[in-house]
């Protein structure tokens, strides 16, 4: 089976509100007296991620399939473009953007393994007649 992708007609999300939260693989032990001592109890842990895209009328058309039928009302896993990552030039340890034999950027591509979270699931508003608003939160699982 093969992993549904973000579509490309759908825009990368709004830079204000996005952002990424860390998941915490932690446990705290309480002691008698002093501070709580952390240590590990997962390894693998998942990322939160609000995500807010703006889209004019065909293309919440195009999302809203996404949604309900590629990924079975938002059931299913998939991958998404990295916004943090992806697109931007690729740097040496002097922060100049590699170039390749064209004088050419190179590009970082990443993807991220995504799901809807749990109570993250889309919500749709109007804020021109032919312009929305979609707000959902993602999970990134790790790969």
């Amino acid at each position: 089976m093969t992993i549904p992708t973000y579509p490309a007609e759908l825009p990368p999300p709004l830079r204000a509100d996005y952002g990424e939260q860390s998941g915490d693989g932690r446990v705290f032990f309480r002691n008698d007296a002093g501070v709580a001592v952390p240590r590990l109890r997962f390894s693998a842990t998942v990322d939160t991620i609000p995500y807010t895209i703006r889209v004019n009328r065909w293309r919440l058309a195009v999302f809203d399939h996404f949604f309900v039928e590629t990924l079975k009302n938002g059931s299913l896993s998939f991958t998404v473009p990295a916004p943090l990552v992806d697109g931007y030039g690729i740097l040496d340890e002097d922060a100049l953007t590699l170039l390749d034999e064209n004088d050419q950027p190179l590009l970082d591509a990443e993807t991220m393994l995504v799901m809807f979270a749990d109570g993250g699931m889309p919500s749709r508003t109007s804020v021109q007649a032919d312009a929305f608003r979609v707000s959902f939160r993602l999970l990134r699982l790790p790969t």
